[in-house]
């Protein structure tokens, strides 16, 4: 599980295909690797991946085939940034809010809006399949952060992102019409099964 408070990004160094499936090579700093071995789970713009090899200064992951077409990873270039975080500990600060890695789908970048340079202001399309879950103020993950929902339109919502999350994510390489990891909030969804299950609706 994760939180997504992302601390650190990388940069795919090489992407590789085995049959259907992707090999990814993340360059990341030593400190990042400091405490990280084979076999850890670790969020790949919001994407949970196993830990298939660790040398010098770099991570390999194998992502299966319904992972990459259900995710930007299919979209990979070399040297794209991405957002890391390992899972949580159970003695961490629980900063975010509550992050499987089991992206629920892509979502396009619909408009950029900058008011100044510190300030980014971003709408997300995510279809009528998922707009139902979108509710104001709600926790929303996208490419692994923990994100606030400003505000809703009709299959689409907008953030507000802050100066520190600008800086430390690839929030800020984004471009109209790219395409994003969002992981809908579980407790929203729960809710919404719940509610329909209850009302027959």
């Amino acid at each position: 599980m994760f939180t997504g408070i992302v601390k650190e990004t990388g940069k795919i160094k090489e992407i590789g295909r085995k049959s259907e499936d992707y090999i990814l090579t993340v360059e990341v700093s030593k400190g990042f690797l400091k405490d990280v071995k084979e076999g850890d789970s670790i969020s790949v713009d919001g994407v949970c991946l196993t830990v298939e090899k660790v040398w010098e200064s770099f991570m390999r992951f194998y992502a299966l085939s319904q992972s990459a077409e259900k995710t930007i990873i299919r979209f990979y270039s070399k040297n794209d940034e991405v957002n890391l975080e390992k899972s949580m500990r159970i003695d961490d600060r629980f900063g975010g809010h509550m992050i499987l890695g089991h992206v629920d789908t892509t979502g396009y970048v619909k408009r950029i809006i900058k008011p100044n340079r510190n300030k980014l202001e971003i709408e997300i399309d995510v279809g009528s399949k998922f707009s139902k879950y979108l509710v104001e103020n709600d926790s929303i993950s996208v490419n692994g952060i923990s994100l606030t929902i400003k505000s809703v339109f009709e299959n689409s919502f907008v953030l507000n992102i802050i100066p520190e999350t600008i800086k430390i994510t690839n929030l800020k390489n984004l471009n109209v019409g790219e395409r994003v990891n969002v992981e809908i909030n579980q407790i929203t969804k729960s809710i919404y099964k719940f509610l329909k299950e209850k009302n027959n609706v």
